[in-house]
């Protein structure tokens, strides 16, 4: 649909607009939206009561209050705001391999859609990418659901390419970062544990609401075509290796990527963080709007 994935077909963004982002906590926001914030304001939400003071509008006095104390008192409400929301973009080497995985065209759906459902909801989004080659996308924050074609654009230039380490590409993007708020992180996660944890973590640590979108492709967990004396390449430095891989080393290979998913989902839970696992066998849409809960957003 014009310059979205095939996947974003009429029906599928409709369902998208049923959607919208949820956190564990309140942010303060740019504009009036639909989120509540820690300002106070003229919400139906109340929040505390303070002393009257001359020129306070007679509606919010609390006249129960008065009848039982004597004494005068305002009614503050939550102020409603939009909320901040951050794609950050995993554009390194490794989600262009194995080429017939999509995994970085899957990234890339997962982030437009993340990104439509917030701005149909009127709040405002971010995307960042990490590494990558291309034109770059100016981190600003975008309004509106019209912007999502804009966003499709850019998006689709850019190519996978390049080192990734979670942990300091997320410390040096956090110095950037002047308001808290929601965050999506839509990454194969395919580096060392710590790197990873720590990488999550600078976002708790920042009391922002995280959710991780770890993508692998199908031939990727099986370890297709890893059959006999090959030589593996690590896509990002470039190093080589020769080895002998038989069934039983497969099955290995296997249990290795399926514990390192497992110990992920393990940490984002414990931590209060949200997870979900997309592999690029199933369909996009299927995966997107059944795992509502598990990418933090509601109905």
């Amino acid at each position: 649909m014009f310059d979205l994935p095939d996947e974003f077909t009429p029906q599928f963004l409709a369902r998208l607009e049923e959607l919208r982002v949820r956190t564990h906590r309140q942010y303060a926001g740019l504009g009036k939206g639909s989120h509540l914030s820690p300002r106070r304001g003229s919400s139906l939400e109340f929040n505390d009561y303070r002393h009257y003071s001359s020129g306070d509008d007679f509606r919010y006095i609390d006249w129960g209050l008065y009848g039982r104390s004597d004494k005068l008192y305002i009614k503050l409400f939550k102020e409603e705001e939009d909320l901040l929301t951050y794609v950050f973009l995993d554009a390194s080497a490794s989600m262009a391999y194995p080429a017939g995985d999509r995994k970085f065209d899957r990234a890339v759906a997962t982030a437009l859609a993340l990104a439509y459902v917030a701005l149909a909801s009127g709040d405002r989004v971010m995307v960042r990418v990490l590494a990558g080659a291309g034109a770059k996308i100016e981190p600003v924050f975008l309004y509106g659901r019209h912007r999502i074609m804009e966003l499709a654009r850019k998006l689709r230039a850019i190519k996978p390419g390049g080192e990734f380490d979670l942990a300091p590409a997320l410390a040096r993007e956090m110095h950037s970062i002047r308001r808290a708020g929601k965050v999506f992180i839509v990454s194969d996660l395919l580096m060392l544990l710590n790197s990873v944890t720590r990488g999550l973590g600078l976002f708790t640590a920042a009391t922002m609401d995280v959710t991780a979108v770890q993508i692998l492709g199908g031939r990727e967990i099986r370890g297709q075509g890893l059959d006999g004396d090959v030589e593996v390449v690590d896509s990002e430095t470039g190093e080589h290796l020769r080895i002998a891989i038989g069934a039983r080393e497969r099955e290995q290979y296997k249990q290795t990527m399926e514990r390192l998913t497992r110990e992920i989902k393990q940490f984002c839970l414990k931590r209060g963080m949200h997870y979900a696992l997309h592999t690029t066998e199933q369909s996009f849409q299927d995966f997107f709007l059944r795992a509502v809960a598990d990418l933090g957003l509601a109905h």
